[in-house]
């Protein structure tokens, strides 16, 4: 453990849980008019340890985790004014301003340096999306797009895969489209976007490529292009699949395990890949813009394994979180406690990052209780000279209690570790 990284963790966090930055937030997005008895850097700091813990269920919870935060029981508040306060519409954005600010200043963090193949890109971005179920007092709010949950919500999100954190999220309803909340075209400038099959658009791709960005994007079933150029995985040429709809080489007609093509679909040329797993007895479909020459075949499938750590956050989000567990019809309540979650999803992602090299995001995101909450406390108590042995422990504890376990070799290939291993051989 270096003295550096409790100093520069203390900085960080201190300079984000500043009582006058957030009341600034808090006044400058509408929540607060003038001072309450609710005092806006002890709700966030009180939100944060309720959903860090994962067993919140409800308000109630929140507002008894509120109280008991309090140096004394003189600064306890009731139920009511607790939760006037959260339904106030401008909770939500009161909680997305802290949850950029906390994005700007915890994400651009010194992780394991990665590949040369994914180094050379300014930024590897994971893009997905994930509905939750709400309330279905909010169905005309928030629709949902099946009949059996009347109302849910869609969480858009791009991921950093440098900093395993989000760098931006919108919040729709389940029946919103998702290609419509992928990054800008033009901001992707050697960059490399990786998505799921929801997210195909070839006008899109094409203004990536306009703009010397890069895309892998998984392609969905109904994908039937015109063959142009056709390989194996070893590089041999089929001249005969040339001029061929995708869909008619099947297993009889062609029995490579790994194609690799060239594509015509429209005007627009691409390069795709299609893949045989014979235990599923299926294709996968991979669309890339990302140079032959210089990512192979197994290059590409194994980059867009690193997609799933994007999964694996969502995953975080909900189950460690409780998002699904709030019974509330407040639409301002549920957007706003989303946008908590995600804030305590980011600082105890990025505590847990800076503590150890080998730390496994999920063993810390699960005895919060031990090492977050005494740092979180000694704020909301302005008590600052505990700060630094709070977070030597907590550097200590993760250190020694939530590193990522060895992995067997069959299960190797599947881990960001095993990627990066195989991306430099």
């Amino acid at each position: 453990m270096k003295p550096t990284t409790i100093i520069s963790l203390k900085h960080q966090l201190t300079q984000f849980f500043n009582a006058d930055f957030i009341t600034n937030s808090a006044k400058w997005t509408g929540f607060i008019q003038r001072e309450r008895a609710i005092q806006p850097l002890q709700l966030v700091l009180s939100l944060i340890a309720a959903l860090s813990k994962g067993n919140c269920h409800s308000i109630a919870d929140l507002h008894r985790q509120f109280n008991g935060m309090c140096l004394s029981e003189k600064d306890n508040v009731a139920y009511k004014p607790f939760h006037n306060q959260l339904r106030k519409d401008e909770f939500p954005n009161f909680m997305k301003s802290l949850v950029k600010s906390a994005i700007a200043q915890f994400s651009q963090l010194e992780t394991p340096a990665q590949p040369q193949k994914l180094a050379c890109f300014d930024e590897v971005l994971l893009q997905d999306g994930s509905s939750f179920r709400v309330h279905d007092g909010l169905g005309e709010v928030f629709p949902s797009r099946f009949k059996r949950k009347p109302a849910a919500i869609e969480c858009h999100m791009t991921m950093s895969l440098s900093g395993l954190s989000p760098t931006a999220m919108t919040i729709t309803a389940d029946t919103a489209s998702e290609r419509a909340y992928l990054p800008q075209s033009q901001t992707l400038r050697n960059k490399l976007l990786l998505a799921d099959a929801g997210y195909v658009d070839f006008d899109y791709f094409e203004q990536i490529n306009q703009h010397r960005g890069y895309f892998l994007v998984r392609g969905g079933k109904s994908l039937n292009p015109i063959i142009v150029e056709a390989r194996n995985g070893k590089g041999r040429r089929f001249p005969k699949l040339v001029g061929k709809a995708l869909k008619d080489v099947c297993r009889q007609t062609n029995r490579s395990a790994i194609l690799e093509l060239t594509v015509r679909r429209g005007k627009q040329e691409f390069r795709l890949i299609r893949r045989w797993f014979t235990e599923e007895k299926r294709y996968c479909i991979w669309l890339t813009n990302l140079p032959r020459e210089s990512y192979s075949t197994d290059d590409v499938m194994a980059i867009y394994r690193c997609r799933w750590q994007i999964e694996l956050l969502f995953k975080e989000l909900k189950s460690d979180t409780n998002w699904q567990r709030f019974a509330t019809a407040q639409k301002a309540i549920v957007e706003g406690l989303v946008w908590a979650s995600l804030l305590a999803l980011i600082l105890r992602r990025s505590i847990a990052l800076q503590s150890a090299k080998s730390v496994s995001v999920y063993k810390a995101a699960k005895n919060v209780d031990v090492w977050l909450l005494p740092i979180l406390t000694a704020y909301c108590h302005q008590a600052l000279s505990e700060i630094t042995n709070h977070l030597d422990w907590a550097i200590r504890y993760i250190s020694n209690n939530a590193l990522k376990s060895q992995q067997r070799k069959s299960k190797k290939d599947r881990t960001l570790d095993g990627i990066y291993e195989k991306l430099n051989a």
